[in-house]
């Protein structure tokens, strides 16, 4: 069931294959960062594989592509929708999916989540994940516990999930309190080096409960700081506004709602001294294998391919609001 690359995978499905489609588009300016560049890394500079990244919009060069080449694999990722508009987009996206796969090509599909961060239209999110498994030759995921899960929700044999483990980030660390003046310059945070910062970091959405975490943050005793730092996703402005009002009320907690330039993304890393992940679900985690790059401490649910990580130093997880709060506190008061 382990495989040891995304070749070998592609390999056991097609010998002869040499053309890759790659749904969504991989962000080749963000070398340090991008889950998928650094998941296709080895591919993109090897020359075997001809890796071609397709935008959601561009689903019908599917079509065409597996016409001229039918040794042509389709690696897809992150199958769903989150509003109206992008729903009535999704029949045209299956058709050529599903046309794909008709006219003789080979898909692989990685399983990001065991079902939408949001939380909408789970029945037809489900009908289409289980036409999408059984249209897949391979479902590859990051760890043990993803494929047990996802058997079951999917229906799926395990003989056809393939396990790759999560790629590493690449680490550029600055010393702390480098990293505190170039936040202070830039956005105008208000940290100092002899005082503990929790870091959450990425996209502002529902499913991450940071509200949550930033009402604990500040009923502790402990002398600390909570910056949350990332852009807000669409449909999430009332979790927007409530930890605005907390930035606010609370000299503790400092909101950045922007979106981050990588080469500032080391600064917030850096600056931190504990980062805290608090999700409803998850089965992967990119920001958590970027904390994990920087040696920072973590605090994360026991849930998903996080409950595979309890034994790596310095990474404490939690079953409960109770066992969070108690972790925030012994970790605190150890720095």
């Amino acid at each position: 069931m382990e495989a040891t690359s995304l070749a070998e995978i592609y390999a056991s499905i097609n010998e002869e294959s040499d053309t890759i489609y790659v749904v969504p588009l991989i962000r080749h300016s963000h070398k340090e960062t991008d889950y998928l560049y650094l998941l296709y890394k080895d591919l993109i500079d090897s020359d075997k594989y001809n890796i071609k990244s397709i935008s959601v919009f561009n689903h019908f060069k599917l079509l065409p592509g597996i016409v001229s080449n039918k040794n042509a694999i389709l690696h897809y990722h992150w199958l769903e929708f989150q509003t109206f508009k992008s729903l009535l987009g999704m029949p045209w996206k299956m058709i050529c999916i599903y046309l794909f796969q008709k006219l003789g090509g080979h898909i692989v599909w990685t399983l990001h989540n065991e079902f939408p961060h949001d939380q909408k239209y789970l029945n037809l999110h489900s009908f289409l994940h289980k036409k999408m498994s059984q249209w897949a030759d391979i479902l590859h995921v990051h760890c043990n516990t993803a494929k047990i899960k996802m058997s079951s929700r999917l229906k799926a044999p395990k003989e056809k999930f393939r396990l790759i483990p999560h790629p590493e980030f690449p680490a550029s660390p600055l010393p702390k309190e480098d990293a505190i003046s170039h936040l202070s310059d830039h956005y105008e945070t208000r940290l100092i080096s002899d005082v503990p910062t929790v870091l959450m970091f990425g996209n502002i959405s529902q499913y991450k409960q940071m509200n949550e975490v930033a009402e604990i943050i500040t009923a502790l005793p402990e002398e600390c700081n909570l910056v949350i730092a990332g852009p807000v996703k669409k449909g999430h402005m009332k979790l927007y506004e409530e930890l605005r009002k907390k930035d606010k009320d609370s000299d503790r907690i400092q909101l950045i709602p922007n979106f981050i330039p990588e080469s500032h993304v080391s600064w917030f890393y850096s600056a931190a001294d504990i980062c805290v992940y608090n999700y409803r679900e998850i089965l992967s985690s990119g920001s958590y294998h970027l904390a994990k790059a920087y040696n920072k401490t973590i605090i994360a649910p026991n849930m998903g391919c996080l409950s595979e990580e309890s034994d790596v130093p310095n990474v404490f997880l939690f079953n409960d609001p109770i066992e969070l709060n108690t972790l925030l506190k012994e970790q605190l008061t150890a720095f």
